[in-house]
């Protein structure tokens, strides 16, 4: 299967094509690797723009690993319950826990637990298929 932008799918049909990770997980990762990004807008306004990492050791993990390995991954946005619509393929190009950008960002979503953004740009201009 070739995801589709603009299509939904199930979290389950999205860890089966991408090659595991976990359906809990909102980087869902494989040996190191972060396999896609399935992200709720109820966090963050600005998908697939900018990825709003919250507090936790397993939340920044993931973000961390997704930055560090710079690679393009399947973004997923959810519409409603187990139904994430994709939007393409996108890389992380810069990170920061600004406090200054953190609060900007804080502010605009309502979220007051960030502790870093991840910045992000299409891999290539949209496709209809990937």
């Amino acid at each position: 299967m070739a995801f589709v932008i603009g299509q939904t799918y199930t979290r389950q049909q999205i860890c089966e094509e991408v090659g595991g990770g976990s359906v809990h997980d909102y980087l869902p990762n494989k040996d190191g690797k972060v396999l896609c990004a399935c992200l709720s807008q109820a966090y963050g306004a600005d998908i697939p723009a900018v990825i709003l990492v919250g507090q936790g050791p397993g939340v920044q993990q993931q973000a961390e690993m997704f930055f560090r390995q710079a690679a393009a991954v399947p973004l997923f946005y959810k519409k409603m319950a187990n139904q994430w619509e994709y939007a393409g393929d996108f890389k992380p190009v810069r990170s920061s826990e600004a406090p200054e950008e953190i609060a900007e960002f804080a502010e605009a979503s309502g979220r007051r637990n960030l502790t870093r953004l991840i910045f992000l740009e299409a891999a290539a201009p949209p496709a209809q298929e990937r």
